[in-house]
């Protein structure tokens, strides 16, 4: 299995795609009325997706809204109350993420894993970066962006926090790198 290597630079309150040293999608977020939102650009700097991000108290979820250009809306949904497995639905395709020990998370496409997102900062290839492992580039637009979600309101990667508990996350049964 050959995969495709991308690096993610995140600053602030943006994150922005690489292949090479070319930029591909870029997303930045935004505090609005309470309420925290983002938007995903293409390469020419043309709006892709509405994120906006919310938690429903009496549901104990975490709810991510997302828009395309043309007004389809998903929903990208937190399936337990540790918040470390979402699913959403996109034009008939179920795609899954889970976040794992070690800063990883992996997305997989009805039941297939497709990407897998390495924040652990190990890699000297990748030092300060994100590291995006892809086994299609087809799938390039709909990680970032649902990696995206889940970063909306964080700033500054660099500072390696940690979690209070790794027993918390999900295994990685298949680990890439």
């Amino acid at each position: 299995m050959s995969t495709q290597l991308y690096a993610i630079k995140h600053f602030n309150n943006s994150l922005d795609l690489y292949s090479s040293k070319k930029r591909l999608i870029s997303s930045k977020w935004f505090m609005e009325f309470g309420k925290q939102g983002a938007e995903v650009f293409n390469v020419d700097d043309k709006v892709i997706y509405y994120i906006t991000k919310k938690f429903e108290f009496w549901k104990w979820k975490m709810v991510y809204t997302i828009k395309d250009v043309n007004g389809n809306v998903s929903e990208l949904i937190s399936k337990n109350n540790k918040k470390t497995i979402f699913s959403v639905d996109l034009k008939g395709i179920t795609y899954e993420l889970k976040i794992h020990f070690k800063k990883k998370i992996s997305i997989y496409k009805n039941a297939y894993k497709i990407a897998e997102f390495d924040e652990s900062f190990t890699d000297k290839e990748f030092e300060d970066l994100i590291k995006l492992q892809l086994l299609d580039k087809k799938d390039v637009e709909i990680s970032f962006l649902l990696f995206s979600c889940l970063k909306v309101g964080e700033v500054e990667t660099t500072s390696k926090t940690a979690f209070a508990s790794q027993k918390q996350l999900e295994p990685n049964d298949d680990p890439w790198s």
